[in-house]
């Protein structure tokens, strides 16, 4: 094995020379800056939209032929109460996740630009001198540094943007179940007794 200074390398630790620059076609996100595609995710309810509500506008619409298309529909139950109390769990839970996404969203973009010692100082002192004073010089390390940043820092983005991405997600699914809710209320609330042989309706 070779050796760095007067350090000996063992053979198992599977140490070599830094090899310079990545071969072209080696990391394909090598050098690229992801960084303005993370998402800044937050937690928009406060508390839950009530299920009295009717549910929102998706804005397709829809046509009187379309619905006289749908079947008669069997009773339904629904326990309403339960599913305000997994809606709760859920937004509790993604109120965590959001906190910790957020903290690691901000000290990685904060500190990605020299936390691998891209822009680490040495004390320098001439030694042919003896009253010289020391100064800072750029350390050795900063090339290594800079080449394991320019495939790290991308990676470490992306992951980022995976991550924000999925509680967006989370929170789109926790808007489909509050909607399903107030869903089934509005059907509650606009369901009528069939009038098949009376004169009249039942209930107006």
């Amino acid at each position: 094995m070779p050796d760095d200074g007067d350090v000996k390398h063992s053979p198992y630790d599977q140490w070599q020379q830094d090899p310079g620059p990545a071969e072209p076609g080696g990391d394909p996100d090598r050098g690229k800056e992801y960084g303005y595609l993370v998402p800044n995710v937050a937690v928009g309810w406060g508390s839950l939209p009530t299920f009295n509500n009717p549910p929102p506008d998706t804005g397709q619409g829809g046509d009187a032929e379309a619905r006289s298309d749908v079947p008669a529909t069997p009773p339904i139950r629904v326990d309403l109460s339960g599913l305000r109390a997994t809606e709760n769990t859920l937004l509790s839970a993604v109120r965590t996740a959001v906190d910790a996404y957020q903290g690691l969203r901000q000290h990685v973009l904060s500190t990605e630009d020299d936390v691998f010692g891209q822009n680490e100082m040495d004390w320098y002192k001439d030694p042919t001198y003896y009253g010289s004073i020391p100064s800072e010089v750029p350390s050795k390390i900063q090339p290594i540094a800079r080449e394991f940043a320019a495939s790290m820092n991308p990676a470490m983005e992306k992951a980022l943007y995976f991550m924000g991405t999925t509680l967006e997600l989370v929170g789109e699914y926790i808007a489909l179940v509050n909607r399903t809710g107030q869903t089934y209320s509005e059907v509650d609330r606009k369901s009528r007794f069939p009038t098949e042989g009376t004169s009249k309706d039942v209930v107006t």
